[in-house]
């Protein structure tokens, strides 16, 4: 038999879990505040992760990382630096893992002559989610997307 007064009080687990990856450039905010906006709007939970690459991390680098993730931290995100050499294969080994059901990203601030020549991250993140059925829907937030 179950306790209905017993439960009332524990905190309900949402079913909607909403990752954001977060990088160090200047649309970080914008794309922290358009991801807390769609958790808080479908009731969810707001997560962030922050990649960081192989190799020496900079005083600068850490500022502006900690920057972004305190911000992240007082909007209510779990926040979690997962080290990593490529950013889609890490991205969609965590998303499913954690069963992340939203996975918001930011557009690429890459050339278009790199896009061609190594490809996107973006298209790889969404063709690995297509190729392993991993039951995340992709958002991602351009540039100039106003939150």
């Amino acid at each position: 038999m179950i306790d209905d007064a017993a439960h009332k009080h524990e905190p309900a687990q949402s079913a909607v879990r909403v990752l954001v990856a977060l990088g160090i450039n200047p649309n970080s905010q914008r794309l922290l505040m358009t991801a807390a906006r769609l958790a808080e709007g479908l009731n969810g939970q707001l997560f962030v992760i922050h990649i960081q690459p192989p190799g020496t991390v900079t005083t600068l680098y850490e500022a502006n990382r900690s920057r972004y993730l305190e911000k992240a931290r007082e909007l209510g995100a779990q926040v979690e630096i997962v080290k990593g050499q490529d950013v889609a294969t890490t991205l969609v080994n965590y998303a499913q893992t954690h069963q992340m059901t939203h996975l918001v990203l930011g557009q690429s601030d890459v050339s278009r002559w790199r896009e061609i020549t190594r490809g996107s991250v973006i298209n790889r993140i969404l063709r690995m989610i297509l190729s392993r059925q991993v039951p995340v829907d992709l958002y991602i937030v351009t540039a100039s997307s106003l939150f």
